[in-house]
């Protein structure tokens, strides 16, 4: 019967070393091999029995674990790292990833290393990034609603009104009361009192 070969450290690191000479994007996962030998499953080993001097070794043929961590605030430097150095950045993709991953975790990254991602953005996209969570179509409809049934400012119970009066939601309100196809992706969250006064407003 065959025996399995068992590799020693070096062996690994020679492998390592290969793979990056060639080109290979590394991967630090247990599905990741390469000539067949399961060098992903070495990388992850070296990297949760926190061996220094093994992740020293591994780090000076060219391997950043920052680059493969799933921690917070690597994930973000390797985001700005990304961004900074794309040429052409396609925004909404920025974006998506930024309200995905980044902003559910803004609590626990430094300051530091938010204020350099405002500052690439800045550079890349020419406006401010934001940290606070974009209103959601549900919540405009929430406060849409708050506004209708708010006797003080509203005591008409009107759905539309000037804009000093409705305030941010105006131009939101008002691309619904002038695009039906808008409106009528939202009916399902209004009964049919609201409905029978939205058309009388001019909706639908």
């Amino acid at each position: 019967m065959k025996r399995a070969r068992v590799s020693s450290e070096q062996d690994w690191l020679n492998l390592l070393e290969e793979a990056i000479a060639n080109g290979v994007k590394i991967q630090v996962n247990h599905r990741f091999k390469y000539k067949g030998r399961n060098l992903g499953t070495f990388l992850t080993g070296a990297k949760r029995k926190n061996k220094p001097e093994l992740i020293k070794k591994i780090e000076d043929l060219g391997l950043d674990f920052r680059m493969h961590s799933k921690d917070p605030e690597d994930f973000l430097c390797r985001y700005i790292k990304e961004l900074r150095e794309n040429e052409n950045p396609v925004k909404q993709q920025y974006i998506t990833r930024f309200n995905s991953y980044i902003l559910p975790k803004k609590s626990i990254l430094k300051k530091e290393t938010k204020k350099e991602l405002n500052e690439v953005w800045k550079e890349k996209f020419g406006d401010r990034r934001k940290w606070t969570k974009p209103e959601t179509t549900e919540d405009k409809i929430r406060r849409w609603k708050e506004f209708r049934y708010d006797e003080e400012k509203n005591p008409d119970g009107k759905w539309f009104h000037y804009k000093r009066i409705i305030g941010k939601l105006y131009n939101w309100v008002y691309t619904r009361k002038t695009n039906p196809e808008k409106m009528e992706a939202l009916v399902h969250h209004f009964n049919a009192k609201e409905i029978k006064e939205l058309k009388k407003e001019g909706f639908f």
